[in-house]
């Protein structure tokens, strides 16, 4: 996504790190200890819209850091980039995991 600037290369990576995304959630949701179907409260945000938006978030900054966007987006991209990572770094450090068995 980075080395090819052109849309279609972008277009690839987001979608390459969006499968990536998807296979994190599914790895994490199968994990998890904690009942969070019981106390899941995500309000009108589906499920998949509220575990994709970190992923999104950071998808979308990169873009703009790539594409030849002016350079007056460069903020709002420096801020998909910093909430993208605090709510991925939230959301991980608030689940718990059942360890992974080593063989």
């Amino acid at each position: 996504m980075i080395l090819v600037p052109s849309v279609l290369g972008v277009f690839s990576g987001a979608l390459l790190f969006l499968a990536g995304a998807l296979v994190w959630i599914v790895r994490s949701e199968h994990r998890r200890e904690d009942d969070v179907f019981a106390e899941r409260k995500n309000g009108p945000v589906p499920f998949w819209g509220y575990e994709l938006l970190p992923f999104v978030c950071l998808v979308t900054a990169l873009t703009i850091f790539i594409l030849p966007f002016n350079q007056f987006y460069y903020p709002s991209a420096v801020i998909l980039l910093i909430v993208g990572v605090q709510l991925w770094l939230t959301r991980n450090m608030q689940r718990r995991h059942r360890p992974a068995l080593l063989n």
